[in-house]
């Protein structure tokens, strides 16, 4: 907690983000509708369905034939092609535009987070799971 306290000071203290004055100048309802709501729920469906079938085989020690493991899984895509569909067509102000997404640089830079927090994370549940087992164990 104190690191997330300091965090949120130093954000605060030195992170100022201009706007431009377009944006500066608007009503407070004007700036409410740029909020991209639909491409951040299917975004955060996306990958809560995602990392909640991953963590139910995983923790829960399910196979991966299991109805719950695929079906999450599976809403999981239906999510992720809304999402893509929403950022693409639907949305004026888009979470993520996917313009960004068809440069190398930040596919690159997405795509090494990506697989960095999935080693992160794995070595975490790996060190995490291991106290628990031992040698004896069939």
């Amino acid at each position: 907690m104190p690191i997330l306290l300091f965090s949120f000071v130093l954000v605060i203290a030195k992170v100022n983000i201009k706007l431009p004055a377009e944006i500066e100048n608007q009503p407070i309802r004007t700036k409410l509708r740029r909020i991209d709501g639909f491409g951040s729920l299917t975004l955060v469906l996306t990958v809560g369905c995602l990392l909640l079938g991953l963590s139910l085989k995983s923790t829960e020690e399910l196979p991966w034939s299991h109805p719950m493991v695929w079906g999450l899984i599976l809403a999981s895509g239906v999510w992720c092609a809304l999402f893509v569909m929403v950022e693409s067509w639907w949305a004026p102000f888009p979470v993520m535009p996917l313009r960004l997404v068809k440069q190398r640089t930040p596919l690159a830079v997405s795509l090494s987070n990506f697989f960095g927090s999935v080693a992160a994370f794995s070595m975490v549940s790996a060190c995490a799971i291991a106290p628990f087992t031992s040698a004896a164990d069939p």
